[in-house]
């Protein structure tokens, strides 16, 4: 071989070699509970926290579904800020091509971000204010699971200022949490970029 040919076979040994790692550093998955920290129509472009971490994730090409299963669809400028999302997508750490978006916070059984304003020991209510759906008032039941860092919780750990995570039946028009499945305390500083 002459060389010419090694030097051809050795840049094409390399593109394919720089190919297969790029096509490795993106990795498709879905990740849970991401919080809408804002919203881009024009640029489809979503940023959302988890754990502390940012992430930005194009749109472009995604499809739009409300709850964590079933096909009902939305459009981008359904999403409101403080929704919870699961983005099923390509993630290069924290970019994210998204191929479905479903938002958590647009039905019945529903899941918001919120920090809480008040809490009633007498009926085992908290009220919630969250970011564009106003304040919401939770039930927490026996059968709730309060947790915080994956322990489980009682009631009167949950303080003012608390920023939590919450799944229940929503009724849009009483601003009520009930059947609440999950009331979860967030790190606060991992959360704090929500304030801005």
């Amino acid at each position: 071989m002459n060389k010419k040919a090694l030097a051809v076979s050795a840049i094409v040994f390399f593109l394919l070699a720089t190919l297969s790692f790029s096509a490795k550093a993106a990795t498709n998955k879905t990740v849970k509970d991401l919080v809408v920290k804002s919203v881009d129509d024009s640029d489809h472009e979503i940023k959302a926290l988890k754990d502390g971490d940012t992430y930005t994730i194009d749109v472009t090409n995604a499809k739009f579904k409300k709850a964590k299963s079933g096909n009902k669809t939305m459009k981008l400028s359904d999403i409101k800020k403080g929704d919870i999302l699961n983005v099923k997508g390509s993630y290069d750490s924290h970019d994210v091509t998204a191929t479905e978006v479903r938002d958590l916070s647009t039905t019945k059984s529903a899941s918001f971000y919120g920090v809480v304003t008040e809490k009633n020991d007498a009926t085992q209510t908290v009220k919630i204010e969250t970011p564009k759906r106003g304040k919401l008032t939770i039930a927490i039941l026996k059968s709730t699971k309060v947790k915080y860092d994956g322990k489980t919780r009682k009631f009167s750990d949950i303080r003012d200022d608390d920023k939590v995570i919450v799944t229940g039946t929503w009724n849009h028009s009483k601003k009520t949490i009930t059947k609440t499945k999950k009331f979860y305390m967030l790190d606060k500083s991992d959360y704090d970029s929500m304030d801005d």
